[in-house]
């Protein structure tokens, strides 16, 4: 597995746009690197071509003799064929020693036979990561692995990842838009824009050269605070312990008081065929009009059936849901079928299907919320997003909220969560475990929270728009 994959120059196109232009990197044998780019940057495009899943228009790709290459794509279960793991791990030709190693390796042997239908996003994405190391590669390829996953879980991923490279030698090139739980992996990033090479190299200088090139939205918010007052970007709440600053809080804004109740939900429980629980679990609450809320919980919580639910999509075994409004959007988690109407309503005028991931859940996310229903439903309308485009459609969540809507989301994140909802409903197995104030809950967690609450836990910061 020595030596270096070196790329000299590459192109290729995506569709009819040239996606990459020229790009050049490379990768030492043993390195976890962080391909950083926006929505569109040409992230996916590329790591198709190292793949071999796409043909480059110009240049080399130069890889140590042997190498094998496994790739794990941005929908993971879009690719699966089989109805579970073993059968997906039996397709790929794995022997039973084969499949032992590997899941126990990971810790997901209880996960060989479960149904791919009844698994979440982010035990989806575990799966994949299970069948790309069962061929033993020396070099893996990511593609937004953590997009699906929940804060405490992106950490747990990162921290396997770590593992996986520190123990087993496997090199990594992680796509992705965000930084977060990947810096305290101290890896290297090669960072990319309009299919071009902006900076390569290990974080902390990246980051810098990122922000004195005035590419400041590839930057991390907790690491811009650092960065804004000429101090080098911390990697981790560590070290950011370590530097001579403390920000000066900014006035929270004025809690509203809501009164005209939009939706409610009475003892509402629910279980999906052959689960031996119920998955929703007398589950009661209200929300209203004018309000943003927020619907938390680590994978497998029920927060996208209780979407379901409420969108009237599915059905509860008990209980009740009491609607005041009948105009209702629902945006579930996949919104290639809303996008897909849109393009043939517009006969081909509107090119919604031809972006990247992100592109085609902004484009989502901006026709549900504009779409001037009273009743909006988003499942993880932040996922995919890079960060203009994950502010603007925080920012009309809370339009469309303080216009009069009841915008109720799914989330994983708690920056997204604190910044965009007046409150938050928390699930833990189908069962409510905290409704109240959104900054009140991110605010007194350990886990669930953002770097900024842990780096200035007396200050009553969550987000860098706290800091004045």
């Amino acid at each position: 597995m020595g030596g270096c994959v070196e790329v000299k120059g590459v192109s290729a196109l995506c569709g009819k746009k040239e996606a990459l232009q020229g790009v050049s990197f490379s990768l030492p044998p043993g390195s976890v690197t962080v391909l950083l780019g926006g929505n569109g940057s040409g992230k996916t495009t590329l790591l198709k071509v190292l793949a071999g899943e796409k043909e480059k228009t110009a240049g080399e790709i130069s890889l140590p003799p042997g190498l094998k290459i496994a790739s794990v794509p941005q929908e993971p279960a879009s690719s699966m064929l089989g109805g579970c793991l073993r059968e997906e791990m039996e397709m790929w030709g794995a022997g039973d020693l084969e499949v032992f190693d590997v899941l126990a390796f990971l810790g997901i042997s209880h996960l060989l036979d479960a149904p791919f239908s009844s698994l979440s996003a982010g035990q989806i994405e575990i799966c994949a990561l299970a069948l790309a190391l069962s061929r033993r590669p020396g070099l893996v390829l990511l593609d937004e692995p953590f997009s699906p996953l929940d804060a405490v879980s992106r950490r747990r991923a990162a921290s396997l990842v770590s593992s996986l490279n520190r123990d087993l030698g496997i090199t990594f090139l992680i796509a992705e838009h965000d930084l977060d739980g990947l810096l305290p992996l101290g890896p290297r990033i090669v960072a990319l824009k309009g299919g071009r090479t902006l900076a390569e190299g290990e974080a902390g200088k990246v980051l810098k050269e990122l922000w004195s090139r005035g590419e400041r939205a590839l930057v991390p918010d907790f690491q811009k605070l650092y960065l804004s007052r000429g101090l080098p970007a911390p990697l981790s709440v560590g070290e950011a312990e370590d530097l001579p600053f403390s920000p000066t809080p900014a006035p929270n804004p004025p809690r509203t008081a809501f009164e005209e109740k939009s939706l409610s939900s009475s003892h509402l429980a629910f279980a999906w065929p052959g689960s031996p629980s119920l998955d929703i679990f007398d589950l009661s609450f209200d929300a209203f009009s004018g309000e943003s809320l927020a619907v938390v919980g680590e994978n497998g919580s029920g927060k996208s059936t209780l979407l379901k639910l409420l969108a009237g999509v599915l059905r509860p075994r008990f209980g009740r849901i009491r609607r005041r409004d009948r105009g209702l959007f629902f945006l579930p988690q996949d919104p290639s079928p809303l996008l897909a109407l849109k393009e043939g309503e517009g006969l081909g005028r509107e090119e919604f299907l031809t972006g990247s991931r992100g592109q085609m859940q902004r484009a989502a996310d901006l026709l549900a919320l504009g779409s001037g229903k009273r009743v909006i439903l988003l499942d993880e309308p932040g996922r995919s997003l890079d960060g203009p485009a994950r502010k603007e459609v925080g920012e009309e969540i809370l339009r469309r909220a303080r216009g009069g809507a009841l915008v109720i989301f799914s989330t994983h994140d708690p920056d997204f969560c604190a910044s965009y909802s007046d409150r938050t409903l928390c699930l833990l197995k189908g069962k409510k475990v905290f409704l109240g104030g959104s900054r009140e809950l991110v605010g007194g967690l350990a886990f669930f929270t953002t770097p900024f609450r842990l780096a200035f836990p007396q200050k009553n910061v969550l987000t860098l728009k706290d800091c004045s």
